[in-house]
């Protein structure tokens, strides 16, 4: 059996509200991917006009950038599914991660387990929301110079599973 350092019902308290945010952050990859899937319009104009680097906003010159814009429809898809990909393995790993941090609260178990599929799921979703679009879109496609910006809901995203990893992944 597991042993815990402090006070065991704090501990398992502790490992509850962990299991509920790193649940709530699966629920959130799961919605997020799935909404895509099921509405695939929602995103697909974002992604597309990101990519094609078209609609830049009136104060910026894009004309030494333009070689960089993708605008084969096929390359496009390609790169939309990978996203929607990216946000279902986010989405079930920090889920899974959840469920173990849960089945160690009840059982009495280390839920080191249940923490290094919230890691693993915590690169996925920074794969997804810092590099795919806080560093590629924003930077190498010049999103913060387009009329389809995304950069704050990807920080935000990004700083949140971060910030909520560093909580999850602390002893208790």
């Amino acid at each position: 059996m597991w042993r815990r350092t402090s006070e065991p019902l704090q501990c398992f308290v502790e490992l509850i509200l962990k299991a509920v945010l790193a649940l709530s952050i699966g629920a959130f990859g799961l919605l997020v991917g799935y909404g895509n899937i099921l509405s695939p319009d929602a995103n697909w104009q974002f992604v597309q006009h990101v990519l094609s680097m078209d609609a830049f906003e009136p104060w910026f010159d894009p004309t030494a950038f333009q070689d960089r814009a993708v605008t084969s429809q096929s390359a496009q898809t390609a790169f939309y599914f990978l996203i929607i990909a990216g946000e279902l393995v986010a989405g079930l790993l920090f889920s899974i991660g959840g469920m173990l941090i849960l089945n160690a609260a009840i059982f009495g178990n280390s839920p080191s387990f249940g923490k290094a599929f919230v890691v693993t799921g915590a690169i996925a979703a920074i794969l997804v929301w810092y590099t795919g679009f806080a560093v590629i879109g924003a930077e190498w496609f010049m999103m913060w110079a387009s009329q389809w910006n995304g950069q704050d809901k990807a920080y935000t995203f990004a700083i949140f599973i971060l910030l909520s990893v560093l909580y999850i992944t602390r002893e208790e």
